[in-house]
């Protein structure tokens, strides 16, 4: 199994950044907004790929270190305005 751990952390952001930051809170919520938010941002990162259950736990402990890294959240917020000025669909569900 290959996963790339930085699709976790920019989850947990998107999802820290939706539910807290009151900025975004007409910012469209629905399934396709979130994963077209999250390729966009995930395209401009650089991927940390783990492989096996030894990976996971070094995910792990790669991801808390970079909990605070601001670049990712840039990029999070980044994609989030740009995907609520486009959104690929007409009817918003907030």
């Amino acid at each position: 199994m290959i996963k790339n751990y930085m699709e976790v952390l920019v989850e947990q952001i998107l999802t820290d950044l939706l539910e807290n930051n009151e900025d975004y809170s007409n910012v469209c919520r629905c399934e396709s907004c979130r994963d077209d938010i999250m390729a966009k941002a995930l395209n401009n990162i650089q991927p940390f790929y783990v492989t096996g259950k030894k990976g996971e736990i070094y995910g792990e402990y790669f991801i808390r270190e970079y909990q605070n890294n601001t670049n990712i959240i840039m990029e999070v917020a980044k994609a989030i305005e740009c995907v609520n000025s486009n959104k690929n669909h007409t009817d918003s569900i907030a």
